[in-house]
């Protein structure tokens, strides 16, 4: 999905926050025909004049739409319009719209589709929370085989507004336009496979509306963050720029913890140290070059490694098993006054032990990256859409919560999420969250904020993906990340 718009910020909205902001407005007929007219100014701009079919709804969408129709029509557009549903049922706004439409309304059936060379979907919007009957699934089935493009107007019909998910039939388009903000279904699976561009109209609300939306969730861009990294200065040595500890795991899964370190020094520590147990350190002592090896045989040594006072960051969980001596090692990382990622062990761990993950990660700052699978383990009851289990989970937890998947959303306990839209595919690889964790360990050690720290990790694992694309493999990205980090760097000059 490409957003057309150049903006610093994307608010994300839910149909409820979308209706709101449209209650604000006084006039909401002329909040319609203001969106309609826009919409219509955008097409006509986008798209050469060509015969073009309008299907519209018996709702607000339907209302856009017939303000849509007769604006490009006296634009000199060849224009025919269809209502999808019973004509009688129109009422309110949607009614006041039909009523200045001047153009003939036909039914879908009697159209010669053969010369229709553009078509505009107006017939759900927002509005969508039940599965599309049969006869609306063949007309968008139709459409959607058809060679001419689609244009949405607010979303495909068929795709839920509030979390993406298709109500039996959605159309791929070429273009979405929707209005004043973007809405959760734009943003996840599968709905905004269904979406090739978009671009968010202004119709006149105040930001200080849109600002106000509750939850606050954007789209994880460099701009949320960039002004936040903590770039190297000429005086610098290797421990003022941070000092990152991994904790390895056991013998049979050093992997996991080595990729956690090498990620974190390349995203910026400047001194990475593993701590393993001393069965295992011959294995990192090896395979690791530029990272120190600190090995403990029992717990009171490995507690005097993770106290040790210029140690920044701790990342522990990648290759940690699931059995009580993790768990100590856990609660003992969350005892310091290190700020800590927890990462697949170090949350599996705590299967049905919601209540002592909560009371060690109580006061710390810290950081939580499960998958939706791992979040499952810990809390089986949530529900709704990705972005709202994140939020719940940070609200629970206390923490700032990295829900991990092709689309991730990094979430606060402050009610605020940054929303990773899906986009790199290939990170779908073993090994692709061990360096995801230690990105964000590195990024935390050298001292940038625990929330922007996990947004801007996201991202640059993001970009590292989508810049390697086909074939990659876990240990490729932290080979690549400066080449990534140049980019940003010199936006920031």
């Amino acid at each position: 999905m490409n957003i057309i718009n150049k903006s610093d910020s994307y608010i994300i909205a839910n149909k409820q926050n979308t209706i709101n902001i449209e209650n604000s407005c006084k006039d909401s007929f002329n909040l319609m025909e203001k969106a309609g007219k826009l919409a219509a100014k955008n097409i006509d701009s986008l798209y050469t004049k060509r015969k073009t079919l309008i299907l519209c709804g018996i709702g607000g969408n339907g209302g856009d739409g017939f303000i849509i129709a007769q604006e490009l029509a006296n634009k000199g557009w060849d224009i025919v319009t269809t209502i999808v549903g019973d004509q009688k049922v129109i009422k309110g706004d949607a009614l006041k719209a039909l009523n200045k439409l001047k153009l003939k309304l036909l039914n879908f059936n009697d159209i010669n589709l053969d010369k229709t060379k553009l078509f505009i979907d107006a017939i759900y919007g927002i509005g969508l929370s039940r599965k599309i009957n049969k006869k609306e699934c063949i007309i968008l089935n139709t459409i959607n085989n058809h060679t001419a493009p689609i244009i949405a107007i607010d979303i495909p019909s068929g795709v839920d507004c509030n979390n993406g998910q298709i109500l039996g039939f959605a159309p791929f388009c070429d273009l979405t336009i929707t209005f004043s903000t973007l809405k959760a279904g734009h943003i996840l699976l599968p709905g905004s496979e269904k979406i090739n561009k978009i671009k968010v109209v202004d119709i006149g609300i105040s930001k200080d509306i849109i600002n106000k939306i509750e939850p606050n969730i954007k789209i994880n861009n460099k701009n949320q963050w960039v002004k936040e990294i903590n770039w190297p200065k000429i005086d610098d040595h290797k421990y003022s720029r941070g000092y990152s500890l991994v904790v390895g795991g056991s013998k049979k899964m050093t992997g996991a913890s080595r990729l956690a370190a090498i990620s974190a020094q390349r995203a910026g520590s400047g001194i990475v140290a593993l701590a393993s147990e001393k069965e295992a350190e011959e294995i990192y002592f090896i395979s690791l070059t530029s990272q120190l090896v600190k090995s403990y045989k029992n717990i009171k040594e490995y507690n005097a490694i993770i106290n040790e006072s210029r140690i920044d960051s701790i990342v522990i969980g990648p290759g940690l098993d699931t059995g009580n001596k993790s768990i100590l090692k856990i609660k003992s990382a969350l005892k310091t006054n290190k700020r800590i990622v927890l990462d697949a062990g170090a949350i599996s761990c705590f299967k049905d032990k919601l209540g002592i993950l909560i009371k060690a990660l109580s006061g710390k700052d810290a950081i939580i990256t499960p998958h939706e699978g791992e979040l499952k383990s810990i809390l089986p009851n949530l529900s709704g859409s990705l972005i709202s289990k994140a939020l719940k989970a940070a609200k629970i937890l206390d923490t700032i919560v990295v829900l991990k998947g092709a689309t991730t959303v990094i979430a606060s306990p402050n009610n605020e999420a940054l929303v990773n839209p899906a986009g790199a595919k290939w990170l779908s690889t073993a090994g692709s969250g061990d360096v995801l964790a230690g990105i964000i360990g590195g990024l935390l050690s050298n001292k940038m904020k625990t929330y922007y720290a996990a947004a801007y990790g996201v991202w640059l694992h993001s970009e590292a993906g989508k810049y390697l694309g086909a074939g990659l493999i876990a240990e490729d990205i932290p080979k690549n990340l400066t080449k990534i980090l140049k980019k940003i760097e010199k936006t920031n000059i």
